[in-house]
């Protein structure tokens, strides 16, 4: 049997899913950098970006609020992913820059090109190749999507003990709407895989 490639597409899985494709026959893991231009039989994970953005800034606030970048967005008041969207989407906001520099991508690349946002902020559409896409798993029912196609048991070592829920205001849902627009329209068109679309008509980002 030909070894399914899961594509790692960074906030839509983790450590969890990375062991549970090298504990599987059937798998093959690859990372934010996949080759993802030459690789056969590909699997992605999607989700819906406003949620995965809310998870991006977490994610970021949590692990790097020592370093200089973030601190002087926090120092600025910016402490949820609405005020994120906000200021990154309006340009003559005071503190667009530093939304602007945190984004900003210096070193990341996918299939060694170099991607002008650092792979958390990167829109999933440039991880997908439907020319070589067999499987689209939906994000909210991963494990039991993966356990059904794969056998075995998802681990549970990435489980987040710190969920909180924020609301997206209208400004900000607008913005991400325009930056991944491409990613809501991949969701759209493969609804049939029932991929969650409750992010998409209400205002709450739970992360």
């Amino acid at each position: 049997m030909t070894k399914v490639n899961f594509i790692h597409i960074p906030k839509n899985a983790g450590t969890s899913i990375e062991e549970y494709c090298n504990n599987n026959k059937k798998l093959s893991y690859n990372g934010h950098d996949a080759k993802i231009s030459s690789l056969e039989n590909q699997m992605i994970i999607i989700r819906d970006p406003y949620s995965r953005f809310c998870s991006a800034v977490k994610y970021a606030i949590e692990n790097y609020s020592d370093s200089e970048k973030i601190r002087k967005i926090i120092n600025a008041g910016l402490k949820t992913p609405s005020q994120w969207a906000e200021v990154w989407g309006d340009k003559s906001h005071k503190y667009h820059n530093l939304i602007i520099d945190e984004v900003t991508n210096h070193e990341h690349k996918i299939d060694s090109v170099k991607i002008p946002l650092k792979w958390t902020y990167t829109p999933q559409h440039y991880w997908i190749n439907e020319n070589k896409l067999k499987y689209v798993v939906p994000f909210d029912d991963m494990e039991t999507y993966l356990v059904h196609r794969f056998g075995g048991k998802v681990p549970n070592n990435n489980v987040s003990t710190n969920r909180r829920r924020y609301k997206l205001s209208k400004k900000a849902k607008e913005f991400l709407k325009k930056m991944y627009k491409k990613d809501f329209e991949f969701i759209e068109k493969y609804s049939n895989f029932q991929v969650s679309t409750w992010y998409l008509d209400s205002n709450v980002c739970d992360y």
